[in-house]
């Protein structure tokens, strides 16, 4: 049941209708009793930064950010927690009541804990690490590798530019 008072969340994305963050997010909503809700918003790169500062207005607690608005939302939040700084690019945005937006991002530790759980004895530094896609998530992948202590990694993408 969603009431007046429903904390509100969402993912940000253009396309967003492929993700399933809306229904993971609101199974656990329901599963745990809390008044809220996740929604899917669709929001084009021409109107991010304005639908973004929206938010708080809204109502809403935050939003996940996914492509193509990862390195935009770097540049959109008024404070940027280190790691998504290093990384370039924020997944994770934190509104406050005051309309201010806190930036983070997820997606390093979150691959490096799937790594560690996957494949337990893998020795970063004994190989290098070939990556392929240079999106959001790939910055950060490649960031939590080297932090990790991988000797190369080699950024595979359809343009040399993006890659680079």
């Amino acid at each position: 049941m969603i009431s007046g008072q429903a904390r509100l969340a969402g993912v940000a994305g253009w396309p967003v209708a492929h993700s399933r963050s809306p229904r993971l997010h609101n199974y656990w909503l329901a599963e745990y009793g809390i008044d809220g809700a996740y929604l899917p918003l669709a929001i084009r790169p021409e109107d991010f930064a304005e639908a973004v500062r929206a938010l708080p207005k809204l109502g809403f607690r935050g939003c996940n950010v996914t492509m193509p608005h990862k390195e935009a939302a770097l540049a959109l939040v008024d404070e940027v927690d280190p790691a998504a700084r290093r990384i370039g690019a924020v997944n994770t945005i934190v509104a406050s009541p005051d309309g201010g937006l806190w930036g983070g991002n997820t997606d390093a530790f979150g691959f490096m804990q799937a790594l560690r759980e996957g494949a337990p004895d893998l020795d970063l530094a004994t190989g290098g690490v070939v990556l392929i896609g240079a999106g959001g998530a790939a910055r950060a992948i490649a960031v939590a590798l080297l932090e990790a202590g991988a000797g190369r990694v080699v950024v595979a993408n359809r343009t040399e530019a993006r890659a680079r």
